[in-house]
């Protein structure tokens, strides 16, 4: 049985983020957050196929990190310590995981995956 993908309400990442969802596909939502953090970063998630990906770019626009995950279940928002993330969970058929991007007060990307 295929789990739901449980994402925050628009509202609640223009409030921690700064930055309004955009549709940029049939389902898929994008945040571009660039203007929020000066790096040429993107965050798409797409509830009805369970995926998301980050798009990570030097100021030239040559790629930093293209990261793209299926079997997202839950995308929620972490706040604390100064510090504000997207934290993704993931669980398919043979592994588990969470990616966390963090926006603010610096990118970084950390992600664990997990045989099941």
């Amino acid at each position: 049985m295929q789990k739901q993908f449980v994402t925050p309400d628009p509202q609640d990442l223009v409030n921690a983020l700064g930055v309004e969802p955009e549709i940029t596909g049939e389902a898929q939502m994008t945040l571009m957050l660039l203007d929020v953090t000066n790096e040429d970063l993107t965050f798409s998630y797409n509830p009805i196929w369970q995926s998301v990906s980050v798009h990570w770019n030097t100021k030239s626009g040559a790629p930093k990190l293209k990261l793209f995950r299926e079997g997202a279940t839950l995308l929620r928002i972490q706040e604390g310590d100064g510090a504000t993330a997207l934290v993704v969970e993931f669980a398919t058929q043979d592994t588990m995981g969470v990616l966390e991007l963090q926006i603010f007060p610096n990118v970084s990307v950390m992600e664990t995956s997990l045989l099941t």
